[in-house]
């Protein structure tokens, strides 16, 4: 592996770099699912369960994250968390929905949808769009403002929120007001500068980036493959406004960037984020000043969103 001129504060995440086998996946989520299970909940938040019937009568959870004092008519940020299609929801995903929820003073969903190999697209992508529904459904009962719903999402969650807003303009139902990206992943080619450079970075490289795409996509799509793969759409207009964080040694870097400019193209308003010294995942060390930068910029952009 090379050494790259990583923030020193969040360098020994280095140790933790995925194999890129299958093989490890049941021992990853094993350790995942107990982090996330052990991780409290702070006294001024307040975590409720959703369970969810799927098209195919299976259930999925939805968690909701509710600060104390939230008024009547909140903004809402639906949350498709990070996991390659084939990981458990990790502790920083549950520490960053709290932070999200206080600062941004809104209802923070955190969806769990099923996962590759078991279930490869578009079973993740539906399950999604799914939940997208039942959120803006819900609005009345939920005590959130339809206008002032957004969707999110960082890794796989990032492809996850662009698609499932693709699928909703195309379908044209009520779509979100926003889209927080957080280094999303956009393009099954795997052909950008960054995805050719970062082979070896520390955390996420290309050979598992492309691991990720043949656990997730087993057969010929069948369903349209933009929602699979947001780059694939031959339409960015029309699509909600967008904040895009991407990082300097991440080999999903060019990804995000590109799909910025495609969106700006189109005359969508994004923000871009550029993390200098970052790396993919970096953000699970939450107490880090990189992390406490990066949480300003994040909140700021869903304060902004939410008006």
């Amino acid at each position: 592996m090379k050494k790259y001129p990583i923030h020193k504060e969040v360098g020994y995440l280095k140790y933790l770099t995925l194999p890129a086998s299958p093989v490890v996946i049941p021992v990853i989520n094993t350790v995942l699912s107990t982090m996330e299970r052990f991780t409290a909940v702070d006294d001024d938040i307040t975590e409720k369960h959703v369970l969810l019937s799927t098209y195919d009568n299976k259930t999925i959870r939805m968690t909701l994250y509710y600060p104390d004092g939230l008024e009547n008519n909140a903004p809402c940020l639906l949350y498709y968390y990070g996991s390659a299609y084939f990981m458990k929801r990790a502790a920083h995903h549950k520490r960053w929905a709290m932070t999200y929820a206080k600062e941004a003073n809104c209802l923070v969903i955190i969806v769990d949808y099923r996962l590759a190999p078991r279930h490869p697209f578009p079973i993740p992508f539906l399950d999604c769009f799914l939940a997208s529904e039942w959120v803006f459904q819900q609005a009345d009962n939920l005590n959130i403002d339809p206008a002032k719903i957004a969707v999110g999402g960082d890794s796989s969650g990032g492809a996850l929120s662009s698609s499932v807003s693709m699928m909703r303009r195309d379908t044209g139902l009520k779509n979100f007001c926003f889209q927080f990206l957080i280094y999303p992943v956009t393009d099954v080619r795997m052909t950008s500068p960054s995805m050719k450079e970062f082979s070896d970075t520390l955390l996420w490289s290309s050979k598992l980036n492309e691991m990720m795409w043949s656990l997730y996509i087993q057969e010929p799509i069948e369903t349209d493959e933009k929602y699979a793969a947001p780059m694939e759409s031959d339409s960015f207009h029309n699509l909600p406004d967008a904040f895009i964080e991407v990082c300097e040694f991440d080999p999903l870097r060019d990804e995000g960037l590109l799909y910025g400019d495609a969106l700006m193209k189109a005359g969508v308003t994004v923000d871009i984020s550029f993390i200098p010294k970052g790396f993919h995942g970096y953000d699970m060390i939450t107490n880090s000043s990189l992390a406490e930068a990066s949480k300003n910029r994040r909140v700021a952009a869903l304060k902004r969103a939410f008006g």
